[in-house]
């Protein structure tokens, strides 16, 4: 048997696809509760933010693109590879939802301009990706202030 695909690295679903169910008791993906979610987490970071991206609204590629740029003030640079596989891995996954029709009518729209959405698994996985990280950073400042992170 060959990879699945490049980004495959056993933290992320994909091996059965969506065919014959996906969440853990074998039925819908999103239904398995929070236990269903984590196989999702932790996320990767360009997973993260496109899902940041996309929470806003419908968008395109390149709108995504410069979300991420403007929000990481340019440290993070999702380059075309980079983003439309990731985009396709989250479509995949069911994060994500393609479409060929803009959300409101655009003058100057390419028509084989594609944008996503956000589906209800990817804005619940989305969120438990906010709490795990919000426990994160409370557990670390939390450490800090008991002195069990040590410091400069």
């Amino acid at each position: 048997m060959g990879r699945k695909s490049r980004g495959d690295d056993g933290q992320k679903p994909g091996a059965g696809g969506s065919a014959g169910g996906g969440g853990p008791d074998g039925g819908d993906p999103g239904s398995g509760g929070p236990e269903g979610l984590e196989r999702f987490l932790p996320l990767k970071p360009a997973w993260l933010h496109v899902l940041l991206a996309v929470a806003g609204g419908h968008h395109h590629g390149y709108v995504i693109r410069q979300e991420v740029e403007t929000r990481t003030e340019g440290r993070i640079r999702l380059w075309p590879a980079t983003l439309y596989g990731t985009l396709s891995q989250l479509a995949e996954s069911g994060l994500l939802e393609e479409t060929a029709r803009a959300p409101a009518p655009v003058e100057d729209d390419d028509a084989r301009r594609r944008y996503y959405l956000l589906t209800s698994l990817g804005d619940a996985v989305l969120e438990a990706e906010t709490r795990r990280l919000e426990n994160l950073v409370s557990y670390a400042r939390s450490s800090r202030v008991a002195g069990a992170v040590g410091g400069a």
